[in-house]
């Protein structure tokens, strides 16, 4: 073989060692890109979710506010004065729960709808009760559930109709 012959012959492995680094070039950026990609979609989940815990330990708070609003005494008895102190008391409750729900929207935290029929999905059911409105509606909420960003943290319990007997 002479020289001629042996220089295109180099030339050639040359040109598929330089094809097959550039394949794994393309191989080893398209990795990185998608790399990249699941870490931002990771990083996006947990930033979702990250309060999930610490919400989830505060919903006992939040349902005993919910039952004392619930339960707030009638107070037209009392004299004028001590009337107006209450009744001042009562609306900053009330302001307080505002500023939570408007901070609750903003982070996806909602409660879980408990209006019309039961689903297993969202609900829990407690027990039973004879009613008027169609079986297995929810007849009344014993305690309030919760979804963080559409996903359930604690479902409702409630109490479901059943024909009567």
């Amino acid at each position: 073989m002479d020289e001629q012959t042996q220089q295109p012959i180099e030339q050639t492995e040359q040109c598929a060692k330089c094809d097959e680094y550039l394949s794994g070039w393309k191989r080893a950026t398209a990795d990185y890109a998608n790399l990249k990609r699941e870490s931002e979609k990771d990083k996006l989940d947990f930033s979702k979710y990250a309060n999930e815990r610490l919400l989830s330990e505060l919903l006992p708070a939040i349902d005993q506010y919910e039952i004392a609003m619930i339960f707030t005494p009638d107070f037209s008895n009392l004299p004028e004065d001590d009337r107006k102190r209450i009744a001042n008391w009562v609306i900053g409750l009330n302001a307080v729960k505002t500023i939570w729900e408007n901070a609750f929207k903003e982070i996806g935290l909602e409660h879980v709808p408990t209006n019309g029929a039961f689903d297993p999905m969202l609900h829990e059911a407690a027990g039973e009760e004879e009613s008027d409105k169609p079986e297995h509606d929810i007849v009344r909420v014993m305690q309030s559930g919760w979804r963080l960003n559409g996903k359930l943290l604690r479902p409702a319990r409630v109490i479901v109709s059943k024909k009567s007997s």
